[in-house]
């Protein structure tokens, strides 16, 4: 426990400055908000005005609130409570709060929450919650620990947010600190709770420990098999991943199309093709053949294979098709040395107005190998990439390189020094590809100076980086 504490205390040099978003405001700010939000976005109709009715209005309105563009609806909501005299009514506040939470209004939601009774958990779970979503693990955390200091006693709908927190903060030392308390609490077999805490053992290693949650589950929904089956695909499990799969088909919980996409991720093997087969099968047996998730995962699967009429047979199949479903086409086909169909894709996917990606780039990177028989490919990707806004690292490493294979050296020099003036951090890949440039041109100044930069922020021990170094010495 004390080790789980410390680990927490040394996520922020001062952990005490969390807590100042949460004094309350002065009652002179809080009616100046309540009174001005009435004015935001179109005025409510109201038919009924008496308290006892009114909260029911109130109430469903508030449950159709559910994106940021909701939130004035919720406000002109909160408005109507004052003024109609009904802010004492705790069960409408804690859901006005829970309003604020989901649709971004945290400020709103910090004032609300002083001003609701602490003793009950709802209003810690819903603040908790908007920290996880705010990506603030460590104050989503420290205020699970502020809760149980005040006495209140959590349920079982703040443990899976507090274990996301300690996923966030990849931590499973915190995440056995939460475990514990869930165990004395009773509440370790909730499908919720429990899915939670497989979830983090799975996606930090903790495997075993994992599964011997999830064997002790007395029932498993859909969402608890999957979890279990993609912490066995995420670990590289093959066997057991199809082995879970098969667990679940002997059971009344129905694969969907997230179980489809683990299953066959798993599956991108050439001797588990027949495997495969039989499972896309089963897909079309479910009515799931044109879902993209699962159609994407079944192209990319019979592209691994080899399969590529399978592949492209599919791919002409669906009636819509995204980025993901193009990259995995065109990766595919240069996956198996089809260069010149790589190409003809990639100049039908410009034409369909689909814009590439840095995983199109660089799946698309080993067609510049060609050389002047694809120089219309080169042209085409600088055309892209002129074009194309924001602009990774990973995209310029990939015009970087394919400049290289080409022989246009300075060009490759002119998209590196374009990268470092836009404050872009080049990686160790992208100084492998460029130092290439830097021999092509003789200039050994500038591979000098590259060899500094490298030294300087430690790629140096990258085998690629420095076999790159040597060529570019002796070349010089």
């Amino acid at each position: 426990m004390k080790d789980a504490v410390f680990h927490l205390k040394c996520t922020r040099k001062n952990l005490s400055s969390i807590y100042k978003c949460f004094l309350p405001s002065s009652p002179f700010k809080l009616k100046s908000i309540h009174t001005n939000s009435i004015n935001i976005g179109k005025p409510l109709q109201f038919s009924i005005h008496k308290d006892d009715a009114l909260v029911p209005q109130l109430v469903s309105i508030l449950q159709t609130c559910t994106d940021p563009c909701s939130l004035s609806q919720g406000r002109q909501v909160h408005a109507q409570m004052v003024v109609s005299g009904i802010g004492y009514n705790g069960n409408l506040r804690t859901k006005l709060l829970g309003m604020y939470i989901i649709c971004g209004g945290f400020l709103d939601a910090k004032n609300m929450f002083y001003q609701l009774q602490l003793w009950f958990p709802e209003p810690w779970n819903w603040m908790i919650r908007g920290f996880t979503m705010m990506g603030q693990f460590d104050f989503a955390f420290l205020l699970y620990f502020k809760m149980l200091g005040c006495g209140t006693l959590p349920d079982k709908y703040t443990f899976p947010y507090v274990i996301k927190a300690c996923g966030g903060l990849n931590s499973v030392a915190l995440g056995r600190v939460v475990h514990d308390k869930i165990q004395a609490m009773g509440f370790e077999l909730d499908v919720f709770v429990g899915s939670s805490l497989i979830k983090l053992y799975s996606e930090n290693g903790c495997i075993r420990d994992a599964r011997y949650l999830f064997d002790r589950m007395p029932r498993k929904d859909d969402v608890l098999w999957n979890v279990m089956l993609n912490g066995y695909v995420k670990n590289g499990d093959r066997g057991n991943a199809i082995g879970v799969f098969m667990e679940m088909r002997k059971t009344e919980t129905y694969p969907n199309s997230v179980t489809f996409a683990c299953v066959l991720s798993a599956c991108a093997s050439e001797m588990l093709i027949n495997f495969s087969s039989q499972l896309h099968g089963l897909v079309i047996c479910c009515g799931l053949e044109m879902d993209s998730p699962v159609a994407n995962t079944l192209l990319a699967m019979y592209a691994k294979c080899g399969h590529l009429f399978d592949a492209r047979k599919l791919f002409d199949m669906m009636p819509k098709t995204d980025l993901v479903t193009w990259n995995g086409m065109i990766s595919g086909y240069v996956q198996n040395g089809f260069m010149d169909e790589a190409s003809c894709l990639f100049h039908e996917m410009i034409s369909a107005g689909m814009k590439p990606d840095s995983i199109t780039f660089s799946s698309f990177l080993p067609l510049l190998s060609e050389g002047a028989a694809l120089r219309q490919d080169v042209e085409m990707a600088c055309k892209i990439f002129n074009e194309r806004t924001p602009v990774d690292v990973v995209v310029c490493t990939a015009m970087i390189s394919g400049y290289v294979l080409n022989g246009l050296n300075n060009n490759a020099l002119e998209i590196f020094r374009w990268l470092v003036q836009e404050r872009m951090r080049p990686n160790s890949v992208t100084l492998a590809s460029v130092l290439p440039a830097c021999a092509g041109l003789a200039t050994l100044k500038l591979g000098k100076e590259l060899h500094g930069h490298i030294l300087k922020n430690e790629h140096g021990g990258s085998c690629f980086v420095g076999s790159a170094i040597m060529d570019m010495y002796a070349k010089c």
